[in-house]
Order: structure tokens, then sequence, then C-alpha cells
């Protein structure tokens, strides 16, 4: 085949995570309004990831983040796309040849939002790059309360990424990071321990109930991360949130895992619990990995790996009391 561009590739990704009936009941049959937002977030050869985040409960909708992971210097957005972040990106073209990093776009399309994006910075170990990345933004006022935050994260609790929306009003900085595997297990068992982090890192709104709850979900998962709201003044806000990792690759694993493996027992839980209905039943075929060949213009040959893999389900505490769950779908092409 020739070779695809970007919107080919989302619309053969859709198409997979969206059969079987996936597209109304889990995403509510958006696909025209998805693809036209996320046309405006392509830049160069780029080629975003795109994860799409949905409510296990009530209606179906969702949002989206898509996520780059490479800009060629002296790439630019076409007009009408990059939703006023071409300063960001320029800075983002100089340090992306770190594998670890990636920096994206938030879309809250459940909310109404259209002309506004959030943005976001993976920059996992390489923290220096947080304070020039919120400057790209012209957003360094926020630098000081993160890093403070940050410095606060006990061993263990490893911040990997911050997410804003510049010109939200009220709008807090997310800070979020990774569990070492470890720590997960000590928390699994000790629930007071979950506690004294928290108190630790300047988080205060729990209760003995969500601090169970939390050591029950980090017994089962995989793998975790956690987020915290920073507000304006510095302080951290009342939600907490929790995210439970699957990102299985093969479709076999994922069906296992879904129909009688650690997927089916953490969104058996989650339902049990009243956060989540049985539309989660839906995505145990959803997994897909294939790499296609194709011919490029010089008449060299390559390959193209697509895939649409589970990312994680994601539960939130607000002032201690757990919100309806979410789910998170990966879209992703590669060449190699």
């Amino acid at each position: 085949m020739a070779v695809p561009n970007q919107m080919d590739m989302f619309d053969l990704l859709y198409m997979l995570a969206a059969a079987d009936g996936r597209g109304e009941a889990l995403l509510g049959g958006r696909r025209e309004q998805l693809r036209s937002l996320y046309e405006r977030t392509l830049i160069g050869s780029a080629r975003p990831a795109l994860y799409l985040e949905f409510p296990l409960l009530g209606e179906p909708s969702f949002d989206f983040l898509s996520v780059i992971e490479k800009v060629e210097p002296g790439d630019t957005f076409d007009h009408g796309a990059g939703y006023g972040y071409q300063k960001a990106f320029d800075w983002f073209s100089t340090v992306c040849e770190d594998k670890n990093v990636s920096m994206g776009f938030e879309l809250d399309l459940s909310t109404g939002e259209r002309e506004r994006a959030g943005i976001y910075l993976q920059q996992r170990h390489r923290s220096e790059l947080v304070e020039p990345f919120l400057e790209s933004v012209d957003e360094a006022w926020r630098y000081p309360a993160y890093s403070a935050v940050q410095e606060a994260m006990p061993e263990g609790w490893l911040p990997a990424y911050v997410a804003l929306f510049p010109g939200r009003k009220g709008s807090p900085t997310r800070i979020g990071g990774y569990m070492a595997p470890a720590e997960q297990r000590r928390c699994a068992e000790d629930p007071a321990h979950i506690g004294e982090c928290l108190r630790r890192i300047g988080f205060d709104s729990f209760d003995e109930q969500m601090l169970a709850q939390c050591a029950q979900l980090m017994g089962m998962a995989p793998s975790i991360d956690v987020q915290f709201d920073i507000m304006e003044d510095g302080t951290l806000g009342d939600t907490f949130g929790l995210s439970l990792s699957f990102n299985e690759l093969s479709k076999r694993a994922a069906r296992e895992q879904m129909e009688r493996g650690v997927g089916q027992r953490i969104m058996s839980t989650l339902q049990q619990w009243g956060l989540a209905d049985d539309r989660w039943r839906l995505l145990s075929d959803v997994t897909f990995a294939k790499q296609y060949p194709y011919v490029r213009e010089d008449g060299s040959t390559g390959s193209l790996g697509l895939c649409t893999l589970l990312n994680y389900a994601k539960v939130k505490f607000k002032n201690a009391q757990m919100q309806p769950a979410k789910f998170y779908l990966l879209l992703a092409a590669h060449e190699f």
C-alpha cells in the first residue's frame, strides 16, 4: 500500500475502536467531531497517539488526549491548527530526542469545549523540563507551587507529567506520577501508609474508607498512577485521581484479562461499587495490533504498526467520595 497519512490512520484506528457497537455505547457516536478536532493537533509528519477517555456510567461521551513524541525543528501547524501552542512545540522540538519525553493536547468534548485545548507534558525523570515547558505556554507563575508539591512527593511516588488548561478560569495545574512497584505493594497492604503519604504531599481530603478502597484497588492493578490538582493559591484541591493500568498488547491476553483475569476483577469491583455499569464488557475484543508494509515515494519499503490497546481505568475521589469511573483506550501508529 502507499504511505498512509495521519488522517488515514485515524480513520482506520477509530473504525477498529468503534466496531461491534462500541462507537455508540462507549463513545456516543461523535466520530466526525473527534476527527475534526484531532486534525487540529497535527504538526509536521508527527503521528500523535490518541487516548480516548469515556465514562463507564451515564450518558456515552468522551474526551481525548493527543500525544506527540517527536517534532522536527521548524515544523509548524497549519493555519487554524495547534490551538495556539506553536511556541510550546517550537520548544518541544529542542528536547524531544529524549524518548521518555512527550507532549500533547487535552480536549474536553464532554463539557462542550471546542476551541480551547489543555496541554500536557510527560517529562518522567526530566524534572528540569517542567519550568521551561510552563514558560513556553506563558504560565511560568505555576512553577513554584508545582515544584513544592513535586519535592513533597514521598519515595516511590514518582512525578512524571504536568497538565493544565491555560486561560480557563480557576484552572488547576495537574501533577501526576507513577508509583514504584514496591511502594504500590506497601500501600496495598497498609491503607494507613497511604494516608501518611497523602498528608506529606499536602492532601487531606480523605477518610479511612477512601484509604481502604485505594488499597484494595492498588492490590489488584498491575501498575498505577496518581494525580493531584494544584490550585492557583498553591494548595492541593480536594480531588485525588487513581489510574489502574491495563495496557495489554495481545488481543488474546486482553480478552482473557477482561473476561476472567485482573481486568475482570477490577471492572467488576467498580461495578459493584456503583461506579460503572456493564458496558465495560464491550472492551474485551477491542485490542488490535498489526504491521502493514508500504512503499515510499522513493521506492523504498517501510512498515506501519497500528494498534488499539486497553490503557487504564480511572477513579477519582472528590472530598473522599468516589466518582463514576472512566476508561482510556490508546489508538496509535508507529513506523518501522
